[in-house]
């Protein structure tokens, strides 16, 4: 999955600078002086990205404190349904936790620290280009509402059917150490893996092997 960057403050300065640059800058032949007061926004922002801290390049990510859980993200109400018939009540949204890429200090490029991650997890190649994705979740986004079942058929008698939607939620701190050493940067991710959905019926005893995604939904939209 390709990811939208999240830090876009910098960019936008040098951007800003560039284009002011076109219309008048400081000649070293005796043309137009564009001079910026010291305190003025343009100059405050162009000092912000010159002192802003640059991570090293090919450094070493360490992971730890990581959990993986199975998660309900989304479930609808309660349908009877008999014989044949269509699920038409939509999955309404549980959690509004985006995906996300935090760190302490020093900004780290996101693409790169999601490609080390799902390469940790075996989602993806160390060799893989990490501008093409991690198979994990980008920051700023939600992991995706399975669709109701549609068409069923073969039910004996009526029932009632719950559909609901689940994900992988990925959680893990990390530490990133520059070869030539010095303090690591330290940072959390918050993101989700594989998604997927399913039904219960209201009117039958989960087995025991079923999910907490399952019994979430059954609590959720089984009660009368």
């Amino acid at each position: 999955m390709k990811r939208t960057r999240v830090h876009i403050g910098a960019a936008a300065a040098i951007v800003a600078a560039a284009l002011a640059c076109v219309s008048g800058c400081s000649s070293t032949d005796g043309g137009t002086t564009d001079a910026k007061p010291a305190g003025s926004p343009k100059a405050e922002a162009e000092q912000a990205v010159a002192r802003e801290p640059q991570a090293c390049r090919g450094g070493t990510y360490t992971w730890f404190n990581m959990r993986q859980n199975w998660v309900i993200n989304g479930v609808a109400e309660a349908q009877s349904l008999t014989g044949s018939a269509r699920v038409t009540k939509p999955i309404r949204r549980l959690r509004t936790d985006p995906a996300s890429v935090v760190t302490e200090g020093v900004d780290l490029d996101p693409d790169l620290v999601l490609h080390s991650l799902g390469t940790k997890l075996g989602l993806v190649s160390a060799d893989d280009d990490p501008k093409e994705g991690s198979a994990l979740g980008e920051p700023g986004t939600y992991a995706p509402l399975d669709e109701p079942l549609g068409q069923v058929s073969g039910l004996k008698g009526s029932v009632r059917l719950v559909s609901y939607s689940y994900f992988k939620l990925i959680e893990t701190d990390f530490r990133y150490t520059c070869a030539g050493g010095g303090d690591p940067v330290v940072g959390h991710v918050s993101t989700w893996g594989p998604s997927g959905g399913g039904a219960v019926n209201c009117d039958e005893a989960l087995s025991k092997d079923a999910s907490a995604a399952a019994h979430e939904a059954v609590k959720l939209s089984c009660a009368p």
